[in-house]
């Protein structure tokens, strides 16, 4: 961590912007989800604004640690939101885990090294999209809830028409 009391509002801008743009790619995945592009790019530029308004307040580094504390178990709401249970099938774990990544990254672009946070962002979103494709091409696993009927055989269950 290399702190912000010698960024200047410039390379703040910089380091917000590159935020902005990792969060954007590493939505790219998850743009027909609820917890998409837009969910990705705010994630990352809310983290990344907590993580330099803390720094520039507190200026320790001890105080910037629980900040990031505080982010880390903040947004699992945000990703327990994506979260959906239907019958046996939980459904949005991965976008969770992604809205997880995505506040590292804002972290890591404020308060560590944007390079680093630019070279991670499209790796995670590159290596999810080649996952999710193996998953569906070598292990036919798809990420559709069937109909009850589709279920029994042909016959739907009591009580649904």
């Amino acid at each position: 961590m290399d702190g912000l009391g010698e960024v200047g509002s410039g390379e703040l801008l910089v380091r917000l912007l590159v935020a902005g743009c990792a969060g954007i790619i590493l939505g790219l995945p998850y743009r027909k989800r609820p917890g998409g592009v837009r969910t990705h790019y705010l994630v990352t530029l809310g983290a990344a604004l907590f993580c330099t308004t803390g720094a520039n307040l507190v200026g320790r580094e001890a105080e910037t640690l629980r900040i990031i504390q505080g982010i880390a178990s903040g947004i699992g709401f945000v990703g327990a939101a994506s979260v959906l249970k239907k019958g046996r099938a939980i459904f949005g774990i991965t976008t969770a885990a992604s809205i997880w990544i995505a506040a590292a990254v804002g972290c890591e672009v404020a308060l560590g090294s944007p390079l680093l946070a630019s070279v991670v962002a499209p790796s995670v979103a590159l290596t999810s999209w080649l996952v999710g494709l193996l998953e569906r091409r070598v292990f036919h696993r798809r990420r559709r809830l069937r109909r009850p009927r589709e279920r029994r055989g042909g016959h739907e269950e009591p009580g649904h028409q």
